[in-house]
């Protein structure tokens, strides 16, 4: 950054420095034409009235004609090139123009040229015919040594300017470079900081420019969301814990009580068999669990086909029919026309069961379960009521958490795990929807299923419930 700095800016003083030498080149050289047209058109006019002899034309005459300025020389020339008169010393400096020279120039304005001194010395010339019986031509010649001696000067003191410019451009650069690393090497000590035990940490944005505000504010964002994710999985492996703890712990009294003493073939079927129900429980959770797990990283993709929704609330009906009935539920559907969407059909089937058993599970005896779907704009629904106990307000926003129950005890082989409402919501986010409850204490529960008609695209990261 500091040897950019220094290279853009050194070049920028470099054509800064080179146009102004070039205005000064072009400005000097300019007001010396000037001051030669000048004094050959004061020449012409005393040459060309009738009140200045032939006489005039003497060395003292042509030297009244340039103002006595020494670097001035007037030379008069008739049309064949021959010298009438000139400024002494002129001859030893400039040899005259030839005829041709004088044929070839323009009739009216002259012509300017710059030439070399037989001695080296830079000269500017300026030739122009004079009106008058006989042709004559009139030639002006400045010596420019004076300004040279100026321009080397300036180039002398304009090499110095440069030379300290780059050092201060190095100086300056090297400075402007550390101060703006600075905040870019906070941000990488913070990072390196940065562990599975100090998530916590953020970049201060305090005192940082705007373009790097963005950058860590970004970073924080990244950070927030990663400890939120730490957290959660924490959390997930706590309460995976937490529930394998109870049908091991389980299946371990009751193989310990078995082998505690010497039993009949009918105690120890009845022992297998209870440990065949633990071991079907365990077998269920880490099937869940996996499927949560794939859901989370999206690594498999959705088998999308066109689903007529009210077929499948049917199916699914049928499936659930008898295990409702059993507990005196009535489970039916109520209103499902002609709805199609593209979706993914195990996956909605196992949504729309985890539903239906959640609500037969907590409908008393003689209620009943509702299901029902719909279309609406881009969207289709599919709704799951039931009349059975509700849920409470406060556990509305935590019901679709993986293992969250509203029991407040968690033992017991029989128990539900807290994971259907979770495979639900995951279903959905799948497929870009999204869950919504509305529960009444006493009076029971509707959830909604809002889905996408059209296949869209799978998110890249699902939210985490």
């Amino acid at each position: 950054m500091a040897a950019w700095y220094v290279l853009s800016a050194f070049a920028l003083i470099i054509v800064a420095t080179g146009l102004l030498y070039w205005v000064l080149i072009n400005g000097m050289y300019r007001e010396d034409v000037h001051d030669l047209r000048d004094n050959l058109e004061n020449a012409s006019l005393l040459l060309s009235a009738a009140s200045v002899p032939h006489s005039a034309i003497s060395p003292r005459g042509v030297q009244q004609l340039h103002g006595h300025r020494p670097d001035i020389y007037v030379r008069v020339l008739d049309s064949n090139g021959r010298v009438l008169m000139e400024t002494p010393g002129l001859a030893k400096q400039l040899p005259a123009p030839s005829k041709a020279q004088l044929a070839a120039l323009p009739l009216s304005g002259g012509a300017s040229r710059q030439v070399l001194s037989r001695q080296g010395e830079p000269f500017l010339t300026l030739i122009a015919p004079i009106a008058g019986a006989q042709p004559r031509f009139l030639e002006v010649a400045m010596d420019r040594a004076h300004d040279e001696f100026l321009l080397a000067r300036y180039r002398e003191r304009l090499w110095l300017v440069l030379g300290v410019s780059l050092v201060l451009c190095a100086v300056v650069g090297y400075l402007i470079a550390r101060g703006g690393m600075r905040p870019i090497k906070g941000i990488s000590q913070t990072a390196e900081r940065i562990r599975a035990t100090t998530l916590h940490e953020r970049i201060a944005t305090d005192g940082l420019p705007e373009e790097l505000r963005g950058l860590a504010e970004t970073f924080n964002s990244m950070l927030d969301r990663l400890e939120q994710s730490f957290a959660h999985i924490s959390q997930f492996s706590d309460d995976v814990a937490h529930e394998l703890r109870t049908p091991i712990n389980n299946l371990r009294g009751e193989i310990e009580v078995a082998l505690g003493k010497v039993r009949s073939a009918e105690e120890y079927r009845d022992v297998l068999g209870s440990c065949f129900e633990e071991c079907t429980r365990i077998a269920r959770m880490i099937r869940t669990l996996l499927f949560l797990a794939r859901a989370d990283t999206a690594a498999d993709a959705l088998q999308r086909e066109s689903v007529d929704l009210g077929e499948e609330l049917a199916k699914v009906v049928e499936f659930y029919g008898a295990a409702a009935g059993e507990r005196g539920v009535e489970l039916r559907v109520v209103d499902a026309p002609g709805v199609r969407a593209t979706l993914d059909r195990t996956l909605l089937q196992q949504a729309i069961g985890n539903l239906i058993s959640n609500a037969v599970a907590h409908t008393p005896a003689g209620g009943s379960v509702e299901l029902a779907a719909g279309a609406s704009g881009q969207d289709v629904w599919v709704t799951v009521t039931d009349t059975g106990c509700g849920v409470a307000p406060e556990h509305l926003p935590h019901v679709f958490e993986r293992f969250y129950r509203i029991e407040p005890s968690r033992t017991g082989s029989q128990q539900n795990a807290g994971l259907g409402l979770a495979v639900v919501k995951s279903i959905v986010s799948r497929h870009g929807g999204r869950v919504e409850i509305n529960s009444c204490v006493g009076e029971g529960t509707r959830v909604q299923l809002v889905l996408p008609s059209a296949g869209v695209a799978e998110p890249a990261q699902l939210t985490k419930s």
